[in-house]
């Protein structure tokens, strides 16, 4: 059934990961100058040929979780599966993390560097997939138990 309580947890993952793409998540201050970069944004260059080509990591590796969230929503049959997407989330969204840190660390620029607290945000989407993972567990164990007292 798609209104399980698990449903409610990867909905809630899914709009934590996007509002950590919206809010700005690294700040640039200095003494006339400030800036934000978005998570959207947050992307690496590399050059091809002679033009620099921009790939936005994080926004691909959010994105990508927030679609397997999605994905395992409608997955309401195929517990084990749901339970793999979850997994899957939850190393999509560190991975995603981690670029932001290496992002953060390697920002040169005369000013302060702050890394903002709204990146817990992603740390939230990390517990709501943990949540949604034990809750499907929970009712695969109930099927088979009740499995068990049919036969």
């Amino acid at each position: 059934m798609i209104q399980r309580i698990q449903t409610v947890f990867l909905f809630l993952a899914i709009v934590a990961l996007s509002l950590f793409l919206w809010f700005p998540l690294i700040t640039v201050e200095a003494p006339n100058f400030s800036s934000s970069v978005k998570g959207w944004e947050l992307g690496h260059t590399l050059p091809v040929g002679d033009q620099p080509y921009i790939i936005f990591f994080n926004l691909i590796l959010v994105a990508s979780a927030a679609g397997l969230s999605l994905i395992a929503i409608f997955l309401y049959k195929k517990r084990n599966l749901q339970m793999l997407l979850c997994w899957f989330t939850i190393i999509l969204i560190v991975t995603a993390q981690a670029f932001v840190f290496y992002k953060f660390q390697t920002k040169v620029f005369m000013g302060d560097v702050v890394l903002r607290k709204l990146n817990l945000l992603s740390v939230v989407a990390i517990v709501f997939e943990i949540l949604a993972f034990v809750y499907i567990r929970k009712d695969e164990e109930t099927i088979k138990s009740l499995d068990r007292l049919r036969d």
